[in-house]
């Protein structure tokens, strides 16, 4: 086993047992869940040179030789997929994926396997800091009296890119797009703007939306502005219409007619619709997202709509029920819909005297109506009793609680 603190600095020496410098460095491929060493970084004097592994003949904690003379040394590039551990790894911020957490690495483990040497685990402890500084002995007395800080390296994963070399190396984000967005989001927000950028950009479109989603409204419009700008319209046309038109809002106006423009055709649609509403009423934040049937559909017909439409739908406790021209006639709940025969059509078993609000009702008005009649989602009409949205009850708890005690419930919803 080797700790990467006392490689670093050691003499390389040619096949003639010449120095060639000092181990600056040691690239590795991430590629494999114990990354393995693919390159070295050799300084001498302020020069720094790129070497492929391959070209190590013996390699230990006091130097490493090389094949062949200095002479023949032919220097080489980083390639995609590959980390400096000590420009992009060590003294950076990592994700624990176990623990949920950022941590820093203090110093990093490497053991030889298979003709190549390997990164093992992470050291978090103090005890690294003091091995960096010299005091290897009282390191080694502090670990035996305390539980060593030793992460695998397969329970860690960089964030960011790194740029040791000058150049951005892209870094994969697999082990972090396991974990739920509201943990993704909680790293991200620890994240410099960089990294978190980096990071979302990485996930999936619908992981990176539900991501930015949970995220702290105080970082959103920040790296949506920083990201890509295909990449950001895509986030915003897979997260809710009613977050992505609060997202927008927040926005340079020129910044958001971009995106906009950008973004897929019905869900800008639907977003523009919500930006005409002012943010502190009922269409402010009702979402678009919900599931309408017709009076004369059977409630066979309607189960295979909501089969058709639950994907896209922000809650299907309720099914609302218009007529061709969109005016909101009544509502059934899920269990009444279950409950029915498969030929008898929703009029005659939906509730025609429903709750609704008006598009321009302020939002204390629309937390009160939610909280009085106990509903999980309200209805939002316009003048003309056309069905322009819901608002839900996680949405009308957003009005009520701070933030901080929001993500302390269980989200509803989604």
């Amino acid at each position: 086993m080797f700790f990467l603190s006392k490689l670093l600095g050691q003499q390389v020496k040619d096949s003639r047992s010449q120095s060639v410098g000092v181990l600056d460095d040691i690239v590795v491929t991430i590629k494999r869940k114990y990354p393995s060493a693919t390159k070295l970084v050799i300084k001498s004097g302020r020069k720094k040179t790129l070497l492929p592994w391959q070209l190590v003949r013996n390699f230990e904690e006091s130097q490493t030789m090389l094949r062949l003379p200095a002479g023949e040394l032919e220097a080489v590039e980083p390639e995609e997929g590959e980390i400096f551990l000590a420009g992009d790894i060590l003294d950076k911020q990592i994700v624990d994926t176990e623990g949920h957490k950022l941590i820093r690495v203090n110093d990093l483990q490497l053991a030889r396997a298979n003709g190549s040497l390997r990164v093992v685990g992470v050291d978090i402890s103090g005890g690294a800091i003091m091995r960096r500084l010299g005091l290897s002995r009282l390191a080694e007395r502090l670990s035996r009296r305390v539980e060593p800080h030793l992460l695998d390296w397969k329970a860690v994963e960089p964030v960011g890119a790194g740029e040791a070399s000058g150049m951005k190396l892209q870094v994969t984000h697999d082990k972090l797009a396991l974990l739920h967005p509201a943990d993704i989001a909680d790293i991200a927000n620890e994240l410099s703007p960089e990294d978190r950028v980096a990071v979302v950009e990485s996930l999936e479109d619908e992981v990176a939306a539900d991501t930015v989603e949970e995220m702290h409204p105080n970082f959103q419009a920040a790296l949506l502005n920083d990201m890509d700008e295909k990449k950001a319209a895509t986030i915003l046309s897979n997260m809710d219409p009613d977050d992505a038109a609060d997202l927008l809002a927040d926005l340079p106006e020129e910044k958001a007619a971009a995106l906009l423009a950008s973004m897929r055709m019905k869900e800008a649609r639907d977003v523009k619709q919500l930006l005409r509403y002012e943010e502190d009423t009922a269409g402010g934040i009702m979402t678009t997202e919900f599931v309408a049937v017709p009076p004369g559909m059977t409630a066979g017909q309607a189960i295979g709509r909501l089969r058709e439409l639950e994907p896209n739908a922000e809650t299907i406790y309720y099914m609302y029920v218009v007529d061709d021209d969109g005016h909101l006639a009544g509502v059934f709940s899920l269990r009444d819909l279950l409950l029915a025969r498969r030929d008898e059509k929703v009029e005659d078993f939906m509730e025609h005297h429903l709750i609704s609000i008006h598009a321009d009702a302020k939002l204390e008005e629309v937390a009160q109506v939610v909280a009085k009649y106990n509903l999980l989602a309200l209805p939002i009409i316009d003048e003309e009793n056309i069905l322009r949205g819901i608002v839900t009850v996680d949405d009308a708890i957003d009005i009520i609680l701070p933030l901080t005690w929001k993500k302390r419930l269980p989200k509803i919803f989604g």
